[in-house]
Formats: structure tokens, sequence, C-alpha cells
């Protein structure tokens, strides 16, 4: 597991930091908030959506992006309305304090606020060490929250990136 520096740096408005690592460690105690290792840690609760026909995972259209944006909004307007959400974005670099990947993170989610690093050092080669940074912002959920200009800023930034 990577280690945590930096928890909390920058935060900025009413989000507390210290707030979401503690809300996490007490939620999700084998790991950290990285897809791949949750998945392995809780694979009793994971579960992937399929949100498109015939289990394609990713829309390479406007219809099929059309698509995923529905069902997505669908999905999360039933288990989120009324409440307060975490929304976190996810930047790579190659130094703790380096330029990241992708570099128009702060497009996709300007509100995010740096709320930990991850360092990856477990390669000898440290060339090869690299750090994931972890932003975010809490607000409430409201009526289908992810909207086509989320979507064109994350269509945009996967295809330049």
């Amino acid at each position: 597991m990577p280690d945590r520096i930096g928890a909390g740096r920058g935060m900025s408005g009413d989000f507390d930091g210290d707030r979401l690592s503690a809300l996490w460690q007490q939620r999700f105690p084998k790991g950290p908030p990285i897809a791949h290792e949750l998945r392995a840690a809780y694979s009793d609760r994971w579960v992937r959506f399929h949100s498109l026909p015939g289990s394609k995972r990713y829309p390479e259209t406007e219809d099929e992006y059309a698509i995923v944006l529905h069902r997505y909004n669908t999905l999360l307007d039933e288990l989120f309305e009324g409440t307060d959400v975490y929304v976190v974005t996810v930047a790579w670099s190659w130094e703790p304090d380096g330029a990241e990947l992708p570099s128009r993170r702060p497009e996709v989610h300007p509100e995010g606020s740096r709320w930990t690093t991850l360092a990856h050092e477990d390669d000898p080669d440290p060339e090869l060490h690299s750090y994931t940074h972890l932003y975010a912002d809490r607000r409430p959920w409201r009526d289908r929250a992810l909207s086509t200009t989320s979507s064109e800023r994350l269509r945009t930034t996967s295809s330049a990136e």
C-alpha cells in the first residue's frame, strides 16, 4: 500500500481533509482510495456497472456519452438525492510536488482542494516512483449533477492526455 503524505494540504472553503481522511479510515480501513486496491481489499462489496449496451466499457461517440451520462446520473440520483457528497478527482506525478497529469485536472474539478498525496515508492529505482494526488470537495448532491459540460471536460481531458 502506498504511503500517505500531505493530508489536507491546500484546503480551501469548507472542505476538511482531516475529516474526510478520518471518515475514509473508518469506512475503508483496508486500503487507500485507489480503485484497483479497493477492488482487491473489498471484493465482497465491489461492483462494476456496465453503462453501455453489450458491456462496452468506454463511450466513443456522442450518443454513447449521452447514454453513459444519463445512466450515471440516474444511479447517482437514487443513491445521493438530498445528501452531501464528496467529489474526488485524481492526478499523478513523478515527484511529490511535480507537474501533474492530466494537466487539465483543475479544469475538470476547479473546486477540488488537495486532500492527500499517496507515494508509490516500492520500486528500487527512484525514477519509477510516482505520486497519486487526490483532490476533493464536499457539496450537496443535486438532481442530474453530472452535466454535459462535465462530460465534455472529461472527454477532452481523456483524449488530450
